[in-house]
């Protein structure tokens, strides 16, 4: 066999392959005897028919056909190992020959991954994003607290802000009733725009036993006909005013595991903050690695793209089957055309395809320590996010060959945390400050266990056996597989 490689562009190779006569006609072979085991032809015992009698009732072509479609599977493997191509989609093949006299001549398209050297990872310089909170946003948390705790009662009076109405809603378009949106026996806040803003104007002053109707807009989320013009009936049933709980200790007690409202108040508080950062850490992990892959402009290959867009696709279809509706409803419920979020997807799948080139090269160079406890993590991680057994991703895992699309996810996030660590980054909270969160260990408290407890948490550890995954290969690479739990979207 000899094979030769063409360069088209960075992400595209041109390759030729060419086989001597003498495996062409091993083929050919090979596939008549396959073909025999499959017919009967009076006097011959099946599997024993020669050829020459095959090629005469079916024809040439069809043994050439079967052989070709065998055969240059093993070609095209031989000469990607000859020449170490590592493509990320099947070829295309145009076939020059496939003769017993002149033997094969093809060539294949192959797209593969640019080659490239990553970016220097270090000196980005960024700012911590804004981490703060104040008493207001507690306050907040307080006052949704009292709402949980407020007391409802039926009152004889007109509809005012704030109060409660039991009421009758139908929705009519172009003299239609929309079944999907009528309610009845519903509680509504005054004041809240949970309907459109208009019925909070409208039932203000109404009191039990009116009805009224008013022209509207259906909100532009709305699956069907949202936006468009609309009429709602409304029949008030009662009315109910809603106080709230004085903000004392006996509300902390009865609300919380607290004594003192001032101790709900700063627990509170602590949860905001912690939150706050944590959504902080988040934001900043994006920027700096937004801030990093903005070092390297490099070709895509195209099968990378298409094959995201399409995973990214199949699960805007999940998400429409979960609310009832097809993947083009969800898009107008979303304000999207079809042509506004293919635009969308396309966009953000070659972020992902590059963000995944350009880290999986940055691995490769900086070989993040991999341990089986990542793995593990890593199952546990998935198992806690579907709501199943952590054994039962590990079995999954196993099912579909999974282990390689785990790895590399672990491998890239431990790539990304590199690259978080060389920054240079201004403000955010202290090391103290994200110790008292819970967000960081505290060394000491650390040093104390080790130096106390090394036997205890020794056979701790041993006690507690890890998840095993059946077949784990530690060599292998991470890949671009989906982890599928069947069930779960």
């Amino acid at each position: 066999m000899k094979t030769s490689v063409e360069t088209i562009d960075p992400v595209q190779l041109k390759l030729t392959v060419e086989v001597e006569p003498k495996r062409v006609k091993q083929a050919m072979d090979r596939a008549a005897r396959e073909l025999a085991k499959q017919v009967d032809i009076p006097g011959f015992r099946k599997g024993k028919v020669p050829r020459r009698l095959l090629e005469q009732r079916f024809g040439e072509g069809v043994i050439a056909q079967t052989a070709m479609e065998e055969a240059l599977n093993e070609y095209y493997g031989e000469a990607l190992r000859a020449e170490d191509i590592d493509p990320v989609a099947q070829p295309e093949v145009d076939v020059d020959t496939f003769d017993e006299a002149e033997g094969c001549v093809f060539t294949a398209t192959i797209q593969i991954r640019p080659t490239f050297d990553p970016p220097d990872h270090t000196g980005i310089s960024v700012t911590f994003p804004e981490w703060d909170i104040d008493e207001d946003e507690v306050d907040d948390q307080l006052t949704s607290m009292r709402e949980r705790f407020a007391e409802v009662d039926e009152v004889e009076r007109a509809a005012g802000e704030g109060d409660l109405v039991t009421l009758d809603l139908e929705v009519e378009v172009d003299g239609e009733i929309l079944e999907d949106a009528t309610v009845e026996d519903a509680l509504y806040e005054v004041g809240s725009g949970g309907v459109t803003p208009q019925l909070d104007e409208e039932v203000l002053g109404k009191e039990a036993g009116d009805t009224f109707s008013y022209d509207d807009e259906l909100p532009e989320d709305y699956p069907v006909h949202g936006g468009e013009e609309s009429t709602f009936h409304v029949s008030v049933k009662d009315v109910r005013e809603k106080t709230l709980p004085e903000l004392d200790d006996d509300f902390a007690t009865s609300a919380s595991e607290f004594d003192t409202i001032e101790e709900l108040r700063s627990d509170l508080r602590h949860s905001l903050q912690r939150r706050r950062v944590e959504q902080a850490q988040h934001e900043l992990r994006g920027r700096i690695l937004e801030a990093y892959l903005a070092r390297v402009d490099l070709p895509l290959p195209p099968a990378l793209i298409d094959a995201e867009v399409d995973s990214r696709n199949h699960e805007l279809e999940h998400q429409a089957e979960r609310f009832g509706m097809s993947a083009l409803q969800l898009l107008e419920a979303q304000g999207l055309t079809p042509e506004e979020h293919e635009e969308q997807v396309r966009s953000q799948a070659e972020g992902s395809v590059k963000a995944q080139l350009v880290l999986d090269a940055l691995a490769r160079q900086l070989e993040p320590d991999l341990q089986p406890a990542d793995i593990d993590a890593e199952i546990v991680r998935h198992a806690e996010a579907n709501g199943v057994d952590p054994q039962e991703i590990a079995r999954i895992v196993q099912e579909q060959g999974s282990l390689p699309a785990l790895i590399g996810d672990i491998v890239r996030r431990k790539t990304i945390d590199e690259i978080v660590a060389a920054a240079e980054v201004e403000g955010g909270p202290s090391e103290e400050e994200l110790i008292e969160l819970g967000l960081a260990e505290d060394p000491e408290a650390a040093a104390e266990v080790e130096d106390g407890d090394d036997g205890e948490a020794a056979g701790a550890a041993g006690d507690a056996p890890g998840i095993i995954v059946p077949g784990q290969d530690d060599d292998q690479d991470g890949g671009d597989q989906e982890l599928i739990v069947p069930g779960r979207d």
